[in-house]
């Protein structure tokens, strides 16, 4: 490195620092010297700062979760400091792109995650800085030991725990008493204590099962907490939904107070021993990785892969680096047909103690549009890749003993496909996949094949092997009439990319 080299490197790392400084007239003074030195190597940093101030000063439009727009930014958001005047033009002079539509903070960052930009050396403990300052709850769980993710590829989701609030511990009561498409006088509680009936037909809902109980939770309802924590027929669990991916997955919440995580999915060599396992508490980070939402858990402050169910950062890393979270199915339909599944199903009860307007995403998901039907924007930290699959292709899939390694089934494939019947290897398993009687995707341990899906006229489904056998479906396993049974394994959705960047080996089913 030459004299000149060296002393251009020193420049910018000081204009950098200048960035850093609770003075938005610094900001833009440090701003439009860095344009001037040209150095594509700020890049990174700038724009980690226009996602910061498009947010902080037009919280009205881009503020997460929406129904929180009309009330007061974060205080920190609010500050007269937190600009960086000129950071858009900054960017333009740097780089070919020049955004100028509403959401060009979108488009830089969808820009920026297709392209190999090396940062100034410090890079990594700078961003660390302006976390800790500008978004302090993010900064302090994002500063943590170990942690084996990139630094740089992090990105802000523009929201953090101390607004995106889990849902904790909600009211369940019975789904004909919240359903709208009934008769209200078929109630069977006094009008005064009823619940609101809000639930049609159409509503997309998550519906799962435990201990023999069903359960729905409307998409549009949890969607402004992107997080359940529930203990439900003594089962504490988290249902968990990365909006960005369309990924709702149900968690077990107990986890192994130590060890090597080698005794089963869990870790956990004896499931019920209370003196065995720990029970988390998860809510989100407000952090994005590879366009999926970062948890955390409230007791250790761990940050895990919501997608994967690892831990990625802190306390559980380092004393259980190969531990992931147990899971149980869940059916992502509309509530017609869950209903119509599970007459008996339990229902979330509208009234959540939280005061949010759930009716503003009934039917609109704002400003997440932009991510699921718009191919020309990537999920922030996403690079674009040509594959077996859309990126944005509705996908179900399945792990094994690996977590690293994950097999996926096109829902939209499945769907299309003669006979609607997919058998498949997973690991050393056999296993057949089908659309239920709530048109979603359901995975079991496989009967003899080949697998026919017949249909009665009465709507049942059921699976006929290449034995001549009959199957019929339950919830959670396959049943011959001679008894024999083929368990079903639990599954999680989303949308393709969020599979291939989350797993290191994952295989496209056909």
């Amino acid at each position: 490195m030459t004299q000149t080299d060296r002393t251009s490197v020193d420049r910018l790392r000081w204009l950098t620092e200048q960035l850093l400084v609770r003075d938005a007239d610094v900001h833009a003074t440090a701003v439009s010297a860095l344009a001037d030195e040209g150095d594509e190597r700020v890049v990174p940093h700038l724009v980690e700062l226009l996602v910061i101030d498009s947010i902080a000063n037009d919280w009205e439009r881009f503020g997460f979760p929406a129904v929180l727009r009309e009330r007061d930014p974060p205080r920190y958001l609010e500050l007269p400091e937190v600009r960086w005047p000129g950071i858009r033009d900054a960017l333009a002079s740097l780089a070919d792109p020049d955004f100028d539509s509403d959401h060009a903070w979108v488009e830089w960052e969808t820009w920026y995650s297709q392209q190999e930009i090396d940062p100034l050396d410090g890079f990594e403990e700078w961003k660390l800085r302006l976390y800790r300052s500008y978004l302090p709850p993010v900064g302090g769980l994002l500063d943590c030991e170990p942690r084996e993710f990139d630094l740089q590829g992090i990105r802000w989701g523009n929201c953090d725990r101390s607004f995106l609030a889990a849902l904790n511990g909600p009211t369940f009561v019975p789904g004909e008493a919240v359903d709208a498409s009934g008769d209200a006088d078929d109630r069977d509680v006094p009008e005064d204590d009823a619940p609101e009936r809000y639930l049609d037909d159409d509503h997309v809902v998550f519906g799962f099962e435990i201990e023999g109980t069903a359960y729905a939770v409307p998409r549009w309802v949890l969607f402004p907490h992107e997080l359940l924590n529930a203990e439900l027929q003594g089962v504490p669990v988290s249902l968990t939904y990365c909006t960005l991916c369309n990924a709702p997955i149900l968690y077990d919440r107990r986890v192994p107070t130590g060890g090597d995580g080698a005794d089963g999915p869990s870790g956990a060599d004896d499931p019920d021993g209370a003196d065995a396992l720990d029970v988390r508490t998860f809510g989100s980070t407000g952090m994005l990785a590879s366009g999926n939402k970062v948890m955390y858990d409230e007791e250790t402050e761990t940050l895990w892969d919501q997608h994967a169910g690892t831990p990625i950062g802190g306390e559980t890393l380092a004393t259980d680096p190969d531990l992931f979270l147990d899971q149980f199915a869940v059916t992502q339909t509309e509530w017609g047909d869950w209903k119509a599944e599970y007459p008996a199903t339990l229902a979330l009860d509208l009234d959540t103690g939280y005061g949010y307007d759930y009716s503003y995403y009934d039917g609109n998901v704002d400003f997440f549009e932009h991510y699921w039907n718009r191919e020309e924007i990537v999920q922030p930290g996403v690079r674009r890749e040509e594959g077996p699959l859309p990126e944005k292709a509705s996908v179900y899939g399945v792990v094994a003993d690996d977590p690293d390694e994950v097999w996926v089934i096109s829902i939209d494939d499945l769907r299309e496909g003669e006979g609607s019947v997919l058998e498949a290897e997973i690991g050393d398993r056999d296993v057949v996949a089908l659309l239920d009687a709530t048109d979603d995707v359901a995975v079991y341990e496989a009967p003899a094949g080949p697998v026919e899906r017949v249909e009665t006229d009465e709507g049942e489904i059921a699976l006929v092997d290449g034995e001549g056998t009959r199957w019929s479906l339950s919830r959670n396993e396959l049943r011959s009439a001679g008894g024999e049974t083929r368990e079903r394994i639990p599954g999680r959705h989303g949308l393709w990319f969020a599979f291939r960047t989350h797993y290191e080996t994952a295989h496209v089913l056909s």
